[in-house]
């Protein structure tokens, strides 16, 4: 990240702290629908959906033979690993799904998020992230937005971590915006700049796939 960054990334924390005590949710900022907030613990020990496990097993990204639930590397097809989410209003979730991925598994240090879509009888993956899913928001295009949260190490490994908009363009989606840093919402006045500089941050550090 060019050093600039460091001066815009204060300035927006800053003048954030100093607009209020009521800290505002990206909800708050856009015209896109209702939020709804995620926060994935991964412990649940059983599917919510019986079309989960065999979805796993078509996708082969995990072992149906595995027992051991603490083997990161060689995972079993277990909720200890994974969660689905719906994003596409009324296709069912075999046919549409967000598909969140715990840290570690596979020898990947952070979360990963991978959207797939049935085209015929193939799931196709449409996007990878390296990032949590943090959120969704319901869209005219019928197809969720999704807010994901990237991290990022900078000066002297201090963490980073931008909150993101991506929004179904084109069969797939799309960054729209950086909408919070640090949890700090973005000031109008340094948005277009922030987006593309973040943008480009998460492409560099090829945190998109």
């Amino acid at each position: 990240m060019r050093p600039w960054i460091f001066i815009v990334l204060l300035l927006v924390l800053v003048s954030c702290n100093e607009e209020g005590t009521t800290k505002k949710t990206p909800a708050q900022k856009t015209q896109v629908g209702t939020q709804t907030d995620i926060e994935c613990l991964f412990d649940e020990t059983t599917f919510a959906s019986p079309d989960e496990y065999p979805l796993l097993k078509e996708l082969k990204i995990c072992d149906e033979t595995q027992k051991d639930l603490n083997n990161y590397d060689v995972p079993a097809c277990n909720p200890k690993f994974f969660k689905f989410y719906p994003f596409i209003e009324n296709k069912k979730l075999k046919d549409a799904f967000v598909l969140l991925i715990k840290s570690r598994v596979q020898g990947f240090p952070l979360r990963r998020v991978l959207v797939f879509e049935r085209e015929g009888k193939e799931l196709v993956k449409v996007n990878g992230f390296v990032a949590n899913l943090i959120g969704k928001r319901k869209s005219a295009s019928k197809h969720d937005d999704l807010i994901l949260r990237f991290n990022d190490k900078v000066g002297m490994g201090e963490v980073v971590f931008y909150n993101c908009l991506y929004v179904w363009k084109d069969k797939h989606y799309v960054f729209k915006q950086v909408e919070q840093i640090n949890d700090a919402n973005i000031k109008t006045e340094f948005q277009d700049s922030m987006n593309m500089e973040i943008e480009t941050v998460i492409t560099k550090n090829r945190m998109v796939f």
